[in-house]
C-alpha cells in the first residue's frame, strides 16, 4: 500500500510505503514501479492517459512524465490512506486543485472538476465581469450564467460560505486561471 503526495515545500512528489513507513522521491522509484503505474493509469483512465500521451509522449521512455503528471493531478494530499494498493489498483483522491498549482497549462486538460465553459466563466468573473456582462461576452443568457456559477460554487464547495464570490476569485488566482 503506497501513498503519493507533495513534500512540505511542494517541490517534489514522494511515495510512502504505508506498511513500512519508507519514503522515497517519485524519481527514485524503480523503473518497474513507474511502468506498472503507467499501465494502471492506461487501464483505469484511458481518456486521461491519451491526453497524457499527447502532452508528454507515447512509449516507455515517457512513462515517468505521464506518471508524475497523473500523480500530481490525482493524489498530492498526505492523508495516511493508500493511493495504490499492492495490485496497482489506483485510488484517486478528490483534491481542491486537480494539479495542485503546478500546471503550466491555462487549465487542467486531464481531469478537472469544472467544465471548459465553467472555467471560462470563472476567468471572466474573477476579472470583474458581472453575470450580465459574462452573458454578453459568451453569447448566452444571464440565467444560464447564473446556473453555471451556482454549479461552480457547488463543485468547489463554496456553498454556505459568507463570501463565495471572494473565494471564487481566490480559486481563479490560485489555479492560475488569471494573473
Amino acid at each position: 500500500m503506497k501513498e503519493i503526495y507533495w513534500n512540505q515545500a511542494a517541490t517534489m512528489l514522494v511515495v510512502e510505503e504505508l506498511n513500512k513507513g519508507e519514503v522515497k522521491r517519485l524519481d527514485e522509484m524503480p523503473g518497474e514501479f513507474i511502468q506498472r503505474m503507467d499501465a494502471a493509469v492506461a487501464d483505469i483512465r484511458p481518456v486521461a492517459y491519451e491526453k497524457l500521451c499527447d502532452e508528454f509522449g507515447h512509449g516507455p521512455k515517457h512513462a515517468y512524465a505521464r506518471v508524475f503528471q497523473f500523480s500530481a493531478c490525482n493524489f498530492s494530499v498526505q492523508d495516511g490512506r493508500p493511493d495504490i494498493d499492492d495490485d496497482f489498483t489506483i485510488i484517486t483522491e478528490r483534491v481542491p486543485c486537480p494539479v495542485r498549482h503546478k500546471c503550466n497549462l491555462p487549465y487542467c486538460t486531464f481531469e478537472s472538476q469544472l467544465s471548459k465553459r465553467e472555467i471560462e466563466i470563472v476567468k471572466l468573473f474573477a476579472q470583474g465581469f458581472n453575470e450580465n456582462s459574462i452573458a454578453d461576452q459568451l453569447f448566452i443568457s444571464p440565467a444560464t450564467v447564473h446556473n453555471h456559477i451556482t454549479n461552480i460554487y457547488k463543485k468547489l464547495g463554496l456553498t454556505g460560505s459568507d463570501h463565495p464570490d471572494r473565494l471564487l476569485v481566490s480559486f481563479a488566482y490560485n489555479n492560475k486561471l488569471i494573473k
